[in-house]
């Protein structure tokens, strides 16, 4: 499993450079399966229950917002879950502040302890719903989402956090677009869509916007 996280860490893909060294991302991923591995028997983190399943896809995936972002500045992960994206950005660019949002109190408790478990710095877990933190209302350089509500609805709660210049990514699927009129009204505008080929074969995309 470490050769293949190496090699999801130095995938060509990604066409970004890391300060972290592939062996000891792959070494903080492999100690976050361990981790997942015992809160998942118990609170059904994520449908798959295997660890090579995890890493071909919700690492995989999540690796791929390091396309859309750069190695500094501040992202909050809007019900991040099981911690995707968020943690395997933060193996991949460690310098960055990062905020997870989640829900559900079981997974903000493994969120918690993972991040402890990992050595993780520079990242912290907040317990709630988008709406609860006004406090962080256009604050973020980065917002991300993946899989968390229907698509409109992501789009509008991940704008209010973020920053004038500052960027939302939102997995989608290959066929999905906004009406122009809607992200106008929340101050956004589309500048790039990042494709994704999934392990599974189908294709996503990230929908990358800016705030104007």
């Amino acid at each position: 499993m470490k050769n293949r996280l190496i090699q999801l860490l130095q995938d060509d893909s990604l066409k970004v450079g890391s300060s972290v060294m592939p062996e000891v991302g792959a070494d903080q991923l492999l100690r976050y399966l361990s981790e997942w591995k015992k809160w998942n028997a118990k609170i059904n983190l994520t449908a798959e229950t295997d660890e090579r399943s995890i890493i071909d896809k919700h690492i995989f995936e999540s690796l791929q917002y390091v396309r859309a972002i750069s190695p500094h500045g501040n992202l909050v992960d809007i019900g991040s879950g099981a911690g995707f994206p968020g943690i395997p950005v933060k193996v991949f660019f460690p310098k960055l502040d990062i905020v997870l949002i989640e829900s559900q109190r079981k997974r903000f408790n493994f969120l918690k302890t993972v991040i402890r478990f990992m050595g993780l710095e520079k990242i912290n877990c907040a317990h709630g719903r988008v709406e609860d933190f006004s406090d962080f209302l256009n604050s973020y350089d980065f917002v991300v989402l993946r899989h968390v509500l229907q698509p409109t609805r992501s789009l509008s709660l991940g704008a209010g956090l973020t920053k004038t210049k500052g960027r939302l990514i939102l997995q989608t699927g290959l066929d999905m677009a906004f009406h122009t009129d809607f992200t106008n009204s929340l101050s956004l505008s589309l500048v790039n869509e990042v494709f994704v080929q999934r392990s599974s074969g189908s294709p996503s995309k990230l929908m990358v916007f800016e705030r104007n």
